[in-house]
């Protein structure tokens, strides 16, 4: 029994992140650290958020130019170019150059965009983290439930085998073969479970990483979180949202300065016959600027839209904010809860082998029957695979809580946090 202690002692309390998870094998680790981060899941985010970037440096550029050839005053009765002095080769150039004010503000947009695509892609392999520490703690305790179980019906054996010793020697302990027979059928059933819910981990693992991990599972604890909801992923995310929605007005201001253009046109002429329309050749240049006319009817009701949607992105950050204020509280106390029940659990897996012990030495004595050997030994059995229940908890719930808690220079600070004008 001192086998089974030290064994379930493997998943001990140590203070651990899920950023950087203390293992006993670190190389291992790091190295399915490293498999996470390049996970599908988190790389097709993390290509957008460089495809968005890309795009706000594209929202800087000019728009192509316009190259014009032509002819200008062509006679349809007898084509020619020295006939009439207005005919004439042409040859042009047109370059529209939008607002640089409304590019830049655009291009703006696209970075802040880019930069909440990066956050969700952190936290995407965050919670790929915890995901794989969940399945560790998981894989390790159907393990460890199995072995416990086939010890159990190992127990049952004996005390089958010790209730027809006791048959024989006439005493009436036939109720007691239908109580072991149903114990025994409900840790079969537990044993058929659990080989389903191995292959489910397994499953997991190879779309995880693409193996079963061969490790131990890592020691995790939770981080201390001030209860600051500008830490959590979630809330920066919504913070961003908050963000390019700003950015969403300057782009609807932006919208009401003048779009510019440049046109230029080059005319050959004809001198005509002995020299009739003697001259130069012509050249024409236009400037162009456009005149918000109808903003009443264009630019301001966008600009009220964005504004409106600001609103709208401060009051879904208020509420996200509060939700995970909430989750963070509950998971704390879930972790809390845990870790009291491994120490009530541990106790109580103590007290038990110190009864099986006593027992045991009645039984040697003369004054027990084995099978108050066995039972208590069925009855501990029960205990550590509670106890391993709420070792995998701990560990699940703490990966889980730290997953969602920023590193420090994803925080924003008080004057970047959203609120609503008064």
């Amino acid at each position: 029994m001192r086998k089974n202690i030290t064994y379930l002692s493997l998943f001990s309390v140590v203070l651990v992140t899920i950023g950087v998870i203390k293992p006993v094998y670190a190389g291992s680790l790091e190295e399915y650290i490293q498999k996470l981060s390049e996970h599908p899941q988190a790389m097709s985010i993390l290509t957008e958020s460089e495809a968005t970037k890309a795009q706000a440096k594209g929202e800087l550029g000019l728009p192509d130019p316009m190259l014009m050839i032509g002819i200008d005053n062509m006679p349809i009765s007898d084509p020619a170019f020295d006939r009439f002095l207005p005919t004439s080769k042409v040859l042009g150039f047109s370059q529209a150059i939008p607002n640089p004010v409304l590019l830049g503000a655009k291009s703006r947009k696209f970075d802040e965009v880019s930069a909440k695509q990066q956050l969700l892609a952190d936290y995407t392999t965050e919670r790929l983290r915890y995901m794989f520490v969940n399945m560790l703690a998981e894989y390790e305790n159907v393990n460890t439930q199995e072995d416990i179980i086939h010890h159990q019906l190992s127990h049952y054996k004996e005390l089958e085998n010790a209730f027809k010793g006791q048959l024989e020697s006439g005493r009436s302990v036939y109720q007691r073969f239908s109580e072991i027979d149903v114990e025994r059928a409900e840790a079969e059933r537990k044993l058929n479970n659990l080989q389903a819910q191995k292959e489910a981990i397994r499953a997991e693992f190879f779309r995880l990483v693409d193996e079963v991990p061969e490790m131990e599972v890592p020691e995790v604890t939770a981080i201390t979180w001030d209860k600051n909801p500008n830490t959590l992923y979630p809330v920066l995310v919504a913070a961003k949202d908050v963000d390019i929605s700003r950015k969403d007005i300057k782009v609807a201001d932006a919208a009401f300065l003048p779009n510019f253009g440049i046109n230029a046109v080059y005319k050959q002429r004809e001198d005509g016959q002995n020299r009739s329309f003697s001259g130069d050749d012509w050249f024409s240049v236009q400037a162009q600027i456009s005149i918000p006319l109808w903003a009443a009817k264009n630019q301001i009701p966008k600009l009220q839209a964005a504004k409106t949607r600001e609103r709208s992105a401060i009051f879904s950050y208020d509420d996200v904010s509060g939700q995970w204020v909430k989750q963070m509280t509950a998971l704390k106390s879930s972790i809390d809860a845990a870790s009291k029940n491994i120490k009530v659990l541990q106790d109580k897996d103590y007290a038990m082998s110190q009864k099986i012990k006593a027992v045991q030495r009645n039984y040697e004595a003369g004054t027990e029957n084995l099978d108050s050997v066995l039972l208590a030994k069925v009855d501990r059995a029960n205990i550590q695979m509670q106890l391993s229940d709420a070792k995998k908890e701990y560990i699940s719930r703490a990966a889980e809580y730290n997953s969602n808690i920023a590193q420090s220079n994803k925080i924003i600070t008080t004057e970047e946090i959203p609120s609503q004008e008064k």
